[in-house]
């Protein structure tokens, strides 16, 4: 009997009650320039009409398959499902209201050729009515091991891989941060690499109603602890005030500069193929361009104390520390400007409480 040849890739595309509009995401797939694909949708439970559209899409063409599961209510278990089916030597992820350009697998497994292990390309960020409202920048392409601890980095759609490599990492889990920014800090952990292209080959969806934007924010980055939150608040509105700002923003760029001179001159640093830019200008700029400092700061209860901290959206507590070491020690004049302001609220209330 003979068996089918796998594909060279795998197309992993986890939905839930998308209906006919998941017809877009398919026409993506199927104007693709590289042919040899299969495309796995898990569909997470639907109770509305999706099934009978990635049918029918089926139907047309026979590489789109449909697996069927029961309600997770979230995407890491339905990938898990299209993981463990998937045939394809390198595993492509596109969630159901993202698209993609049709050379976008032709530049994939163009970096795959190369030797890559784990890739990611540049996006376009458009709105549901279609109005470009982003695009990704070179500088944007850069990776380092640290900016993975601090950040995202790079979304779902964005980003390919060798099959294996999320199990031997051990897989996609589910928790209340995003799961995407847990599975590459696991791939990196690892000893996985990014490699990126600055070309803008997928298209998401930026929509307040997505998942992603509903993800809530339990865990912290403390600027300052307090015994009394009326210390903490005085904190917070001394950093609204603006008092000082200019010493801060010299002291955060400052810290930047070196930072960044310093991860640039590491063998892991990563920039886009074929860009030859100047990351750490390019990345500094962006900052000095940045508006707030400090967005979304808040008291909150901290242990049995209380803190002024940024949410962060990390899956766990060790991660959220682990974000929390790097800003320390990236920032060291700035942090010193920082506990000099603690010291200072929390000696204040002290006096006066004596008075």
């Amino acid at each position: 009997m003979e068996h089918a040849p796998k594909p060279r890739v795998s197309v992993i595309c986890p939905t839930y009650n998308r209906s006919r509009a998941i017809l877009d995401t398919l026409a993506s797939v199927t104007a693709q320039t590289v042919t040899d694909w299969e495309m796995l949708v898990v569909s997470d439970g639907s109770t509305d009409d999706t099934d009978d559209w990635v049918r029918r899409g089926a139907r047309t063409d026979p590489r789109i398959r449909l697996l069927r599961t029961g309600r997770h209510g979230h995407p890491s278990g339905p990938r898990n499902i299209a993981l463990a089916e998937a045939r394809g030597e390198v595993v492509a992820y596109l969630d159901h209201d993202d698209q993609w350009r049709a050379d976008h697998l032709a530049v994939v497994l163009s970096l795959m050729d190369r030797g890559a292990e784990l890739v990611a390309t540049g996006f376009e960020l458009r709105g549901p009515e279609g109005a470009l409202r982003a695009a990704s920048q070179p500088y944007e392409m850069c990776w380092h091991p640290e900016f993975q601890v601090l950040g995202v980095v790079f979304e779902p759609s964005r980003v390919a891989h060798r099959r294996g490599l999320a199990q031997r990492a051990g897989g996609w889990r589910t928790g209340a941060g995003l799961e995407d920014w847990d599975l590459w800090l696991r791939m990196t952990d690892a000893g996985a690499r990014f490699t990126t292209v600055a070309d803008r080959t997928t298209v998401l969806l930026d929509d307040s109603g997505t998942r992603r934007h509903r993800i809530p924010a339990r865990h912290r980055l403390p600027l300052a602890v307090f015994d009394d939150p009326r210390a903490a608040r005085s904190m917070l509105e001394l950093l609204r005030s603006g008092r000082d700002a200019a010493a801060y923003r010299t002291a955060q760029l400052a810290d930047t500069d070196e930072w960044l001179a310093r991860l640039v001159a590491d063998e892991r640093f990563t920039r886009p193929l074929g860009w030859d830019g100047d990351p750490a200008a390019e990345i500094a700029s962006a900052r000095r361009a940045a508006q707030e400092l400090w967005p979304d700061l808040a008291v909150l209860r901290w242990r049995d104390r209380y803190a002024l901290a940024q949410p962060l959206r990390c899956s766990t507590a060790e991660h959220a520390e682990r974000v929390t070491s790097v800003v320390r020690r990236s920032q060291p004049r700035l942090f010193a400007l920082l506990d000099a302001l603690t010291a200072e609220c929390a000696g204040a209330l002290a006096g006066a409480g004596r008075r």
